[in-house]
């Protein structure tokens, strides 16, 4: 169990398996893409929580593929952004899906642990950690360093899930493979866990929900999700087959579909504390 809990939190896994490239992410958005349905797509929300200052200095911490800029940018002012990310494999994949975009100079892009970010105080108008600080071994030093990054009028984005999140493919997870990331998520920094650590570095923080809901209606896609997690790469292949075997049986339960909670949203922090 202590390797299970830990996987999440290894920066050696996380950077040469896990996310290596963008492949396990992508997975994982494709889900949500083709299912999850909600009043306002989840990048539109997510970059409507702010007002954005025009080429203000932005930051994103756990940068992934660049998807969130490739969905925004036509929505925002022009902006200076600088990329941040464990691994080089998403820096490199981020980088290409940024340069190209109207709207977005950005500004640098590296490898960098949110632990100990390699710039200067006060550099950025906004920082975003857009589902990523339940990855990080301690998340009160990445928030504390997000704090020391941003401009006193800064805000941070820190998106994460509930405890409910995905149940059903922790449920599928448990019983085909005995066990699931999503145990340890909300633990580390989550809707239970969040405004706590932040708290920590921000005088001001405000959850907000994104309400959504989503039904699958492809077993295979609900494999794949549950396969690129820590999990599923971790499993045999008789428990793959025992994976396999458990989704379509739910899916039948259910008529041929799949319900699936969804318990997401991000909080929005500001003014950070002084001396961070």
């Amino acid at each position: 169990m202590t390797r299970r809990r830990e996987l999440g939190t290894d920066p050696d896994y996380l950077r040469q398996r896990q996310y290596r490239d963008p492949s396990n992410l992508n997975a994982r958005i494709a889900l949500h893409a083709k299912y999850s349905w909600a009043d306002e797509p989840w990048y539109p929300w997510l970059a409507g929580l702010v007002e954005w200052p025009a080429n203000g200095d932005v930051l994103e911490v756990g940068c992934g593929s660049g998807a969130l800029w490739v969905n925004v940018a036509a929505l925002l002012p022009p902006l200076r952004l600088t990329l941040s990310d464990l691994s080089e494999g998403m820096v490199e994949a981020a980088t290409n899906a940024v340069e190209p975009l109207d709207g977005i100079d950005l500004a640098g892009a590296r490898t960098s642990d949110a632990q100990d970010l390699p710039f200067p105080d006060a550099s950025f108008d906004v920082v975003v950690a857009n589902h990523m600080l339940y990855h990080v071994p301690e998340p009160d030093r990445a928030v504390a360093e997000f704090a020391r990054v941003l401009r006193p009028h800064g805000v941070l984005l820190a998106a994460t899930n509930g405890p409910r999140h995905l149940d059903a493919l922790a449920d599928l997870s448990r019983q085909a493979l005995g066990w699931s990331p999503l145990d340890f998520a909300d633990g580390r920094f989550g809707t239970s866990s969040g405004a706590a650590i932040l708290g920590t570095a921000f005088t001001s923080v405000e959850w907000r929900p994104h309400p959504s809901s989503m039904v699958c209606t492809d077993p295979y896609d609900v494999f794949a999700f549950i396969a690129s997690t820590a999990a599923g790469q971790e499993a045999s292949a008789d428990e793959r087959l025992a994976l396999k075997d458990a989704i379509e049986d739910r899916f039948r339960a259910e008529g041929g579909t799949m319900t699936v909670t969804v318990e997401t949203g991000c909080f929005v922090a500001r003014h950070p504390r002084p001396g961070r």
